[in-house]
């Protein structure tokens, strides 16, 4: 067992959000109703919740399935200092909640699974040991589920009965998209040599 801990060691951040999101879900309804994206209530000035709503959760089964996510992306063990991954964290959170604002048909929003679309996309391309191909396959695979989800053949069979609430897959579009923009610009960004 410890040589697998040392041939695939595992980022730690995560284990970070995985935590205060569990610990947000014992705080209770009240902490989650003052924390959530909540359309009236950023109306009236309410702007922490643009934010604060990633990190709460409908209950204990949403809040343990995104951290299984989160814990997906520890196993992956992206490279970059954490500050970098929280920073991603908190501004894909952000633009995911103006773009909910703005499009005006959710009312009410929590749960991690937005941001997590892209910091998974992200986790594979700048993992430390998966091999290419896994990496390719794994961001293959989020992209089609987000195609899919997109598509007039895509149902809620069952998620929203069992996180006790209607999944938005605006968020997990928005969430994949900021991923894959990053990925882009960066890449682009180190193919483009400045001139001497």
């Amino acid at each position: 067992m410890s040589n697998f801990f040392s041939r695939f060691p595992i980022a730690v951040w995560p284990l970070f959000l995985v935590l205060f999101v569990l610990l947000l879900c014992w705080a209770g309804t009240s902490v989650v109703q003052t924390l959530r994206f909540d359309h009236s209530a950023i109306e009236l000035g309410e702007y922490w919740r643009l934010i604060s709503a990633h990190f709460v959760h409908l209950g204990w089964v949403h809040g343990l399935l995104n951290s299984g996510g989160l814990l997906l992306v520890a196993w992956m063990q992206p490279i970059g200092a954490a500050w970098r991954w929280l920073v991603f964290y908190m501004l894909s959170g952000l633009c995911i909640s103006i773009a909910l604002y703005l499009q005006g048909e959710v009312v009410t929003y929590v749960g991690a699974s937005g941001v997590l679309h892209g910091l998974l996309i992200l986790a594979a391309f700048y993992s430390q040991w998966l091999e290419l191909w896994r990496r390719v396959l794994i961001i293959l695979l989020i992209g089609a589920k987000l195609i899919w989800e997109q598509s007039s053949w895509y149902a809620d069979t069952g998620v929203g009965d069992m996180i006790g609430g209607y999944v938005v897959v605006d968020a997990h579009f928005l969430g994949g998209l900021a991923g894959l923009l990053i990925i882009l610009v960066i890449s682009t960004k180190n193919r483009i040599k400045p001139l001497a």
